[in-house]
């Protein structure tokens, strides 16, 4: 929820800036990830939860680059083809004052929520990402610290991740994940090239 959370807003900012400015569906695509990733990577991702990568916004930033990314993927290749085929079938200019602009973009982003549900959960099992289920430590009223590994109250997360940034996964694992997320977005957007082709 977090994660398409903090891409949606940006992703759904790209759509509407898309149809004011008419550009193209590969032009679309562009902005709306482009706004989606950034907002999601620098501010839902980095600065609300820089916390739990030492209080650092800078190593927040390095940490949650990879994770985003391979997040995102997942989320647009399940957006794309629901985005598109919605275009399509309400016809004309996909114009944000219109109820069906934000009923398509909102099946869009429940689609895209389903198709990442996978690979978030890979992210947050593996430590790559935080898990919303984190308890973090209190030493004093409104002081919150990062993730303590030495206490006798345990990390509670969905995955029992320790801290964001300590991965569990090899550096193969990794590598196999960005290239199945890079797949995943390909079959995305082959998927909005049939839409048009057939529509």
């Amino acid at each position: 929820m977090h994660c398409v959370a903090g891409d949606g807003i940006g992703i759904l900012a790209g759509a509407a800036v898309a149809s004011f400015l008419t550009l193209s569906r590969p032009l679309d695509i562009a902005l709306e990830y482009g706004l989606g990733f950034g907002f999601g990577w620098t501010i839902f991702q980095s600065l609300f939860m820089r916390d739990m990568a030492g209080g650092s916004y800078r190593r927040a930033l390095a940490s949650t680059f990879l994770p985003e990314f391979l997040s995102m993927n997942f989320l647009m290749a399940g957006m794309m083809p629901i985005a598109s085929l919605g275009r399509a079938l309400v016809g004309g200019k996909f114009d944000p004052l219109t109820a069906e602009f934000w009923f398509v973009m909102s099946m869009a982003l429940l689609a895209g929520f389903v198709v990442a549900y996978p690979m978030n959960w890979w992210l947050v099992a593996n430590g790559l990402k935080h898990g919303m289920l984190t308890v973090r430590h209190q030493t004093t009223a409104g002081d919150v610290h990062e993730p303590s590994h030495a206490t006798h109250q345990p990390m509670v997360t969905s995955a029992n991740q320790e801290h964001i940034g300590h991965a569990k996964a090899s550096r193969s694992e990794i590598v196999w994940m960005a290239v199945l997320s890079a797949a995943v977005f390909v079959l995305g957007a082959g998927a909005v090239a049939i839409i048009h082709i057939k529509m």
